[in-house]
């Protein structure tokens, strides 16, 4: 079996529509040659003011906070939440201008002002106090962040994180091999405590009933796989052991955390998970590159719900009322007049 490429944004797409995932992860492409590739790929990009908020808030923790407490120091938060807010703003006028279209701005020289937003790309409405209650809801999670209750009992996020052995934030370079298959899951955060991980998830979610395990479980393998490795090298003993591991997510909404099970049960139901969901990629992609492939192949979901909320929603649509062809004109015109009514084909 050839080595493939697993990550639970796939999985989630996959099951929710083939064609989206043919969008999202056959065809899209940054290079400006292909305007069809390139359409799919500034959608595939896309976020909602929601998506969003929560993107500045992970990225100020990653970047701007926790190197701080990797040094054992304390951040300025009244700097920090400033700095969120500033960035957020940048970000929304590089997406208002559409500077994302334009070929001769690269995403690297942007740095952190690109974006692209849905009420720009895709038209979609929003009021001014929705786009203030983003900055405001910025600024109000950036302060309270250190005050958080944390997985220690008796120690805010502050103390927690300056108690820690070692803090790996955005882990995203740790992977581990499963027949076949190289499963590299989003890891916002691993504490070290002393022999133990703790592997964090933040999340800036509004539903109570989002179930995260999947991917924490994963993350909660990763890291085991990879502290063992280390121990190994080292000869350190006794080596790291799966009741060491431990799952949290964190809702920084209300500043709670809720822990997930692992234990061998539970974790080898995800990694069978894997193996299953990634054979499913491989019957319509057959590892073929994306120009032979064909986009018929990829069946479209039947549930207006999905589609409703779908990026790919125009573009899906301009292509069946065009056979199949993608045609710039006619994309932006349906974008223009938000024709969202059901196709019929």
């Amino acid at each position: 079996m050839a080595n493939r490429d697993w990550n639970i944004s796939k999985l989630q797409v996959l099951r929710q529509c083939h064609r989206k995932f043919y969008f999202a992860y056959e065809l899209a492409s940054r290079s400006f040659a292909d305007p069809f590739r390139r359409k799919a790929h500034e959608l595939s990009k896309m976020k909602n003011l929601k998506m969003w908020q929560g993107t500045i808030v992970d990225w100020m923790i990653t970047n701007e906070i926790l190197p701080y407490y990797q040094e054992r120091e304390v951040p300025d938060y009244a700097a920090i939440a400033k700095k969120g807010v500033d960035m957020a703003k940048k970000q929304f006028e590089f997406s208002a201008n559409r500077f994302y279209h334009d070929p001769e701005i690269s995403k690297t020289e942007s740095g952190t002002d690109y974006a692209i937003l849905d009420v720009h790309e895709s038209n979609m409405p929003y009021t001014e106090a929705e786009l203030q209650g983003v900055y405001q809801t910025i600024e109000e999670i950036l302060l309270a962040f250190p005050n958080f209750q944390s997985p220690v009992p008796g120690r805010n996020m502050e103390q927690y994180l300056l108690s820690a052995r070692f803090l790996r934030p955005d882990a995203k370079t740790l992977k581990y091999e499963y027949e076949g298959i190289k499963i590299q899951p989003q890891i916002d955060l691993i504490s070290y405590m002393g022999k133990s991980m703790h592997v964090i998830d933040w999340k800036v979610v509004e539903k109570a009933d989002a179930d995260y395990s999947r991917q924490l479980l994963l993350g909660g393998i990763v890291a085991l796989h990879f502290s063992r490795e280390r121990y190994k090298k080292e000869q350190w003993k006794p080596l790291p052991a799966l009741e060491d591991v431990r799952l949290f997510e964190f809702n920084l909404l209300n500043g709670k955390f809720k822990e997930h099970v692992i234990n061998k049960d539970s974790a080898a139901n995800a990694l069978d998970g894997v193996f299953l969901l990634s054979d499913e990629q491989e019957e319509l992609s057959q590892s073929r590159p994306w120009d032979e492939l064909d986009i018929e192949d990829y069946e479209r979901t039947d549930k207006a719900a999905t589609c409703a909320i779908c990026n790919f929603r125009f573009l899906c649509k301009q292509i069946i009322l065009n056979d199949l062809n993608y045609d710039e004109g006619q994309y932006t015109q349906l974008v223009q007049h938000q024709q969202l009514q059901p196709v019929t084909v």
